[in-house]
């Protein structure tokens, strides 16, 4: 079985060719990244992780509800109410209760 091209299809076939290595190199050349090391958003924190406003902000009533959940057992209760009196972040209250166990 033999095939025949005429002009027209190798034409065709040349101009698909250099179409599809013309994207590639431009994509290519978009999308040169350094991928030695980690992504940038996965090195240093943005800030550092730190209760800055514990227990100068924090009401001595709260504080003692506080206190009374870690007597009970129930940190993740003295975690939800720290952050709930004080706006910090899951890392930074659970940090400020774990300084209140200790």
């Amino acid at each position: 079985m033999s095939v025949i091209l005429d002009s027209t299809a190798i034409a065709g076939l040349a101009a698909w060719s250099a179409l599809v290595f013309w994207l590639g190199r431009l994509s290519a050349a978009r999308g040169a990244r350094d991928l030695s090391g980690p992504p940038p958003r996965l090195g240093v924190p943005a800030r550092p992780v730190a209760a800055t406003r514990f227990p100068a902000d924090l009401p001595p009533d709260r504080l003692a509800e506080i206190r009374d959940e870690l007597a009970q057992g129930n940190k993740i209760n003295a975690i939800k109410l720290m952050r709930d009196a004080t706006g910090l972040g899951l890392a930074e209250a659970k940090q400020a209760v774990e300084s209140l166990e200790g």
